[in-house]
């Protein structure tokens, strides 16, 4: 399948009901899982995007930039982390590989005088001049990488760690395989439900991950496990939904507690309650991590 026709499936509410379900639910600018906490739960009633602001805020903490900074936002999607970036007072570069998320970013965002948007393969940006190696403070990457594949994230690493200048720092944030085996996911989504939703084939295991890093010539400053408070959390929200969307009653109290849900189509939470059990196998074994990498002076 054509790399722009899978994404378009995964990011089309048409094509992909979990997509609508978290659409209605507040996914917009923001395409990321959000991050949960105990506290912030109570605040589910507003939908998912506050959640998701709160896991960008956090990843960027990480990357400690500072006023003047130029920091490189890698498939940028929408544009809304690279204006969070610029609002820290960076000058950001977002780049995405995929044309309706870059022009939409252009559209909503191309006169913030801190940022701008170029069409970029983050697995190879050597032939454009804005990507000369040594030219960036920071290097950003949340949730992406994980439809690169096994070649290209390694190629990922290697690219961000050019561009970088010495002393600066990559931080990457992505679904990591719990073993050595990432085909291992062939038996827990056997008839590529999960896969075929989100465009990607397998998951980089984090030993093999840290690897390639240290190969690259990173420092491996800290790896974060985040992934009670994004997946687990947010598949718990999803297994509870699933459970109430089988009956009438259930999907009432669901529609009293989360308002948008009324307007799913009756025809359409059958197909989001299957999406969601087809999850729950593969999430055993998904960790969520965000990586500190530092390029050493």
């Amino acid at each position: 399948m054509n790399p722009y026709h899978r994404l378009t499936h995964a990011y089309d509410p048409d094509n992909n009901s979990l997509y609508a379900v978290l659409r209605m639910l507040g996914w917009g600018e923001l395409l990321n899982l959000g991050y949960f906490t105990p506290l912030s739960l109570l605040r589910i009633a507003g939908g998912l995007s506050g959640f998701q602001e709160d896991l960008v805020t956090r990843s960027l903490d990480l990357l400690r930039t500072r006023p003047g900074e130029h920091v490189l936002d890698v498939a940028c999607g929408t544009g809304r982390t690279t204006v969070r970036i610029a609002e820290r007072g960076a000058r950001a570069t977002g780049v995405d590989l995929y044309p309706p998320h870059l022009e939409q970013a252009v559209r909503r965002h191309g006169d913030h005088p801190r940022v701008r948007f170029l069409p970029a393969d983050a697995t190879d940006m050597s032939a454009a001049p804005a990507f000369a190696d040594a030219s960036f403070d920071r290097v950003y990457c949340l949730e992406a990488a994980f439809h690169f594949g096994p070649d290209g994230r390694q190629a990922f690493l290697r690219e961000a760690y050019r561009v970088l200048k010495p002393g600066g720092r990559l931080v990457l944030v992505d679904f990591a395989w719990a073993t050595d085996d990432p085909t291992e996911i062939r038996a827990a989504d056997p008839d590529r439900t999960v896969r075929d939703t989100w465009a990607f084939e397998e998951f980089e295991p984090l030993a093999r991950y840290l690897r390639h890093a240290a190969d690259a010539g990173y420092r491996i400053r800290r790896v974060h496990d985040w992934t009670r408070q994004v997946i687990w959390s947010l598949m718990t929200l999803g297994t509870i939904a699933a459970y109430l969307a089988r009956t009438g009653v259930g999907r009432r109290l669901l529609g009293f507690a989360l308002p948008p849900l009324r307007d799913l189509p009756v025809v359409q939470w059958p197909v989001f309650a299957r999406l969601v059990r087809a999850h729950t196998p593969v999430r055993r074994f998904v960790r969520y991590v965000a990586l500190v990498l530092d390029k050493p002076i």
